[in-house]
């Protein structure tokens, strides 16, 4: 056997160059082993058939056992390393610091509320449509994308007010599983040893651990699945070089992909670099490469096909998603590279490359480990390299991201290189402990690396020290490894059993090894804890704000008679899932075109750049989508992106239209002006959009631009002044509104309180907003005072009619539906005879729905300025609508062929095996027989 052990993996086999190859026999077919050769001796019987086979049983259990006792000590330290850092943190659960940090409160925790809801049939909805969210949302996609690994199903087990802990259990669970699944890929790889199940635990806890993973996957835990999937497809990898698992490796590609299919691109491209690594190491035959590649190939693509319901619904509706603008890739210079490999580092924007330094060491002895054959260590170094290559390098990045430009951090496929980092320390330790010209020269790799992270302007003499002190706790186990083994030569030929001593102090080294890195990972998590969140903004977990928020919402519930909006002042911003009611509030990465769009026309704001629209207060769009009740929250203290978690909450009612309603069809679409667009919407003109003259704060004129829109700008040095005016007249008593989307600063009505506007183009949209109300002598001033200032377009201020509001609101009540029955991604509603135009529904024409009047055939629906519409005849009296994903019948078409595929290629497998098995058993019979007679 050559250095490279290929132990198990028979289509990448083959006998040592010195010995010559033996002639074959052609009675026995291929990939059948030969006889053992005959020794001299006295004869024995023939062996009992299936003596062989009880054999292969009994290894065939020992490896099982030996890969669940790694993956459950590897999960162990995982789950012990991250809830001990945590808890010196103070972060919740274990303190009163909040783990809510950025998308984690303000996403995933309100994803998770809401699957509570629909796994114990609370919800509004169903897995096809979300009527909480954004007017009536399509859920699927956000089910696949976010919520499809089968440990989100834990939060069924927990009370919905203690989701927080419940989105913190599935973290630990999902870290932990990641850390099996490592140490189960390396303690299947083709090497033997004593320390095999040990030493596999340990480097998958530093895979699960490392610094991608408690760093930028423990705040979405969306993305742990990728850091399972990556181990999960390295071991089908090893399968379809073996030859073997054709039904299992399909259903692990199947599940990496189901479950996220974002991260699961990362996971991919990382399987393929261990796949050529693998082919590329081994000293086989072309044949015998093409042949493992070609597995490989159709194991990843009868998995993929399996996942297709999945990939095609998030594909599709990530299609149909409002498009964001890319940030610029900026690549990190090598200090900050070197730095992130270091215990406590912590970058927004930069690879989270830490693995535990003893990791790290191991990984760098490889390329010096001369019990491993060149081709390996070459192959095993320039895949890493290539690797690090393609994550600094944009053309390189767009394939990692499927030929897209990352949204945000440019280095989430980071714990790939993590994991390759981990397999290759394993691959070098995995025959022993290197020789020590091996060690001194990872050793000076190491403090290269080390002197390198010391340029890093974040590099603190805190992480230096850290590092330092795992590196010496190194040595001095290295040391204790040296005397145990002179010892174990002393005590082993005293007590005639060397090989027991050598195994006990081996067990003991590798717990003190285990002990060390689990304290390093878990010093590394409190102290990314606390970096992260002086970075980035944080949520409070579930306090007094939720309880008297939700209590308040639940009081009004008159779904679907009318929608109860739980406020624009809000918690998080998918609070209609977290909270309850029914609004326009909705973050997600599936956020529609349709319903920006809409929104946008319509004066609504928005954040993270489009994907989560802001509920609106405002009567006009209240009555157009059936909102009758609205939650008001007023917030004291800290702001709930900062992890404030007191507020005053009051609910107000108001007469709105019912969710179904009947229009004329529309003359033109939407124009430039917010209060024009609504009035289109609801069918009557409510709006005075006066004339206004730009003044300085000493009264002079301000010339405006060449759109009438008056630039701002923020004082050189601030101040209690308003340096900007506006002026215009309206009609006494009406309500004043300042639609100014791109503004941030301060706006005042005189003799009002001062509204904040926090438009940043590019990254977030104020909402239009109200003022207040026009004094007795219809004159108004606004003073603005911007804080990064902004434009204010033309016709940014109207006027509303109360009165001429609530006219429109009766017609619209008179004509509309009066029953509307909503169950589950189904809509049926009942109108007046004689209807004409079109029924229009108050949630957005997002594809996927099909409609019908009365007993007529469903159809696509058609759009009303941007709502669903059905097509009225005059004659009758209900229509119907009912939602499907687009792309999932397409998906469950693919998965079924797939799945024929796996079950056939698995039964030609087991057919083939068994034959094969069936002939080498009869045939070493056979010759274990003449054996016999002939030495008789």
């Amino acid at each position: 056997m050559t250095a490279q052990d290929t132990t198990g993996v028979p289509g990448l086999t083959r006998p040592p160059a010195s010995a010559p190859d033996p002639a074959p026999d052609p009675a026995v077919p291929p990939g059948v082993p030969e006889p053992p050769a005959t020794r001299p001796g006295p004869a024995r019987k023939p062996a009992v058939e299936g003596a062989a086979t009880g054999t292969a049983a009994s290894r065939g259990r020992g490896v099982v056992l030996g890969a669940t006792a790694a993956a459950l000590l590897a999960a162990s330290m995982a789950a012990a390393g991250l809830c001990a850092g945590d808890a010196a943190a103070g972060f919740f659960p274990f303190g009163a610091v909040t783990r809510g940090v950025s998308d984690l409160g303000n996403q995933y925790v309100p994803f998770y509320a809401y699957l509570c809801d629909v796994l114990h049939g609370h919800a509004r909805g169903d897995l096809f449509v979300d009527w909480a969210s954004g007017f009536g949302s399509s859920y699927l996609p956000d089910v696949f994308y976010y919520l499809t690994s089968p440990f989100s199903l834990l939060v069924a087990l927990f009370p919905r007010a203690r989701v927080d802990l419940a989105v913190y259990v599935i973290t630990v669970a999902k870290i932990a599983a990641g850390a099996g699944a490592m140490a189960v890929h390396l303690r299947r790889l083709p090497f033997r040893g004593s320390r095999h199940t040990g030493l596999a635990a340990v480097f998958g806890a530093a895979y699960g651990l490392c610094g991608w993973a408690v760093t930028d996957g423990a705040y979405n835990p969306m993305w742990l699945d990728g850091l399972i999937a990556f181990p999960l497809l390295c071991l089908a990898v090893e399968w379809a070089l073996a030859g073997r698992r054709p039904l299992l490796a399909p259903l692990f590609v199947a599940y990496a992909w189901g479950c996220d299919f974002y991260t699961a691109c990362f996971a991919t491209v990382g399987a393929a670099v261990v796949l050529l690594v693998r082919l590329s190491a081994e000293p086989a035959s072309v044949r015998a490469r093409v042949a493992g590649g070609a597995r490989a190939a159709l194991y990843g693509a009868i998995g993929l096909g399996l996942a297709a319901p999945a990939v095609l619904v998030g594909y599709l509706a990530a299609r149909d998603a409002w498009p964001v603008t890319p940030r610029p890739f900026t690549a990190v210079g090598p200090a900050p590279l070197l730095g992130r490999l270091l215990p406590g580092s912590y970058q927004y924007n930069s690879p989270a490359l830490f693995v535990g330094t003893f990791a790290l060491f191991a990984a760098l002895t490889l390329p010096f480990n001369r019990a491993l054959p060149a081709r390996a260590r070459a192959a095993w170094t320039a895949g890493i390299g290539l690797v690090l290559a393609s994550m600094l390098w944009q053309p390189s990045v767009r394939v990692w991201y499927a030929f897209t430009s990352p949204n945000g951090s440019a280095y989430r496929e980071a714990f790939v290189l993590c994991g390759l980092l981990v397999i290759a320390g394993f691959t070098s330790f995995s025959r022993g402990v290197p020789r020590p010209l091996a060690l001194a020269a990872g050793g000076v790799t190491l403090a290269a690396v080390v002197g390198g992270a010391s340029r890093w302007t974040l590099t603190t003499p805190a992480m230096l020290g850290r590092a330092g002190v795992a590196v010496a706790a190194g040595a001095a186990l290295y040391g204790l490894l040296l005397l145990a083994r002179l010892t174990a030569r002393l005590t082993g030929r005293l007590l005639r059993r060397p090989g027991r001593v050598r195994r006990v102090a081996s067990a003991a080294l590798l717990t003190l090894l285990a002990g060390v890195q689990t304290a390093e990972a878990a010093v590394n998590v409190a102290d990314v804890d606390a970096k992260r969140g002086a970075h980035l903004g944080s949520y409070a977990a579930w306090g007094p704000w939720h309880d008297r928020l939700r209590a308040a919402v639940a009081a009004a519930d008159g779904w679907p008679a009318y929608r109860t909006d739980p406020g624009e002042a809000r918690i998080t911003a998918n609070d209609p899932q977290l909270v309850g009611g029914e609004g326009a509030g909705y973050y997600s990465s599936m956020t529609s075109t349709a319903l920006i769009g809409t929104l946008s026309h319509l004066g609504f704001g928005w954040i993270s750049r489009g994907r989560a629209p802001k509920s609106l207060d405002n009567p006009v769009t209240d009555a157009v989508f059936a909102i009758g009740a609205r939650a008001r929250s007023v917030v004291a203290g800290r702001s709930q992106s900062r992890g404030g978690n007191t507020a005053a909450v009051t609910l107000t009612r108001t007469a709105a239209a019912p969710l179904v309603t009947v229009r004329r069809p529309p003359s033109a679409g939407y124009g430039p002006s917010p209060y024009r667009n609504q009035e289109a919407l609801i069918g009557a003109r409510v709006y005075d959009v006066p004339r206004l003259r730009y003044l300085d704060q000493y009264g002079a004129e301000l010339r405006p631009g060449r759109d009438n829109s008056l630039a701002t700008s923020p004082d050189p040095v601030p101040g209690p002044s308003y340096p900007y005016v506006l002026r215009a007249e309206c009609r006494p008593g009406d309500e004043v509104y300042l639609y100014a989307p791109d503004y941030s600063g301060g706006a005042v009505l005189a003799g009002n309180t001062r509204v904040a506007f926090t438009g940043v183009p590019g990254h977030s949209r104020a909402p239009m907003q109200r003022l207040g109300t026009v004094p007795a002598t219809g004159r108004l001033k606004i003073k603005l005072r911007p804080r990064l200032g902004g434009p204010i377009p033309p016709g940014a201020v109207g006027c509303l009619d109360p009165g001429r509001l609530d006219r429109a609101v009766g017609a619209l009540r008179s004509a509309g539906a009066t029953a509307v029955q909503v169950s589950g991604h189904s809509l049926r509603a009942t109108l007046p005879a004689g209807g004409t135009g079109l029924a229009v529904v108050a949630a957005p024409a997002i594809r996927g729905w099909t409609c019908a009047a009365g007993n007529a055939a469903p159809r696509p629906a058609q759009a009303f300025l941007g709502l669903l519409a059905v097509p009225l005849d005059g004659r009758s009296t209900s229509v119907s609508c009912s939602f499907t994903p687009p792309g999932l019948r397409t998906g469950l078409a693919v998965a079924a062929a797939a799945l024929l595929a796996a079950l056939s290629c698995a039964w030609r497998f087991s057919g083939r095996h068994k034959r094969r098995k069936k002939y080498a058993q009869k045939r070493m019979h056979e010759l274990s027989e003449i054996h016999y007679v002939d030495r008789q």
